[in-house]
């Protein structure tokens, strides 16, 4: 039992690894946003502390009590809105409009977790035009 316990702790850290880097920018996944809004970093962190993403994750326990999507923009033509839309389970559960304004702009939604909460998730990033600049996925555990 506590040999498969291992593997899973291991597998865990191994996607935190994998799948964060929160070092490298990331790249517009609609070529047509390319001469508009750039999105640079976006991660899944724990809370903002001075503007700034505090310890990213992909796991989330229910008692840390939130969950926290970070995106931050480069290249910001003119002020524009974005969108968080989280879904749980590929259900949707919120839609958050962000405000970004030019040159450069960094910006974050939360969500409360509770127990109903476990299981998978994903933050969608859009565009008002609705283009997918991002995708994040992450896990609730009790």
């Amino acid at each position: 039992m506590r040999y498969r316990l291992y593997i899973i702790f291991c597998a865990i850290i191994t996607l935190q690894f994998l799948l964060l880097l929160p070092i490298y920018p990331l790249k517009n996944m609609n070529a047509a946003n390319d001469a508009q809004l750039k999105l640079f970093q976006a991660l899944m962190c724990e809370d903002i502390f001075t503007n700034a993403p505090r310890n990213p994750t992909i796991v989330f326990s229910v008692t840390q009590k939130k969950a926290v999507c970070y995106s931050s923009f480069d290249q910001v033509p003119q002020k524009a809105f974005i969108y968080h839309n989280w879904f749980h389970r590929d259900v949707p559960s919120a839609k958050i409009r962000l405000t970004l304004k030019p040159p450069r702009w960094s910006t974050f939604s939360s969500i409360q977790l509770r127990k109903t909460d476990i299981g998978p998730w994903r933050v969608e990033i859009t565009d008002s035009k609705g283009s997918v600049l991002g995708v994040l996925r992450f896990s609730v555990t009790d």
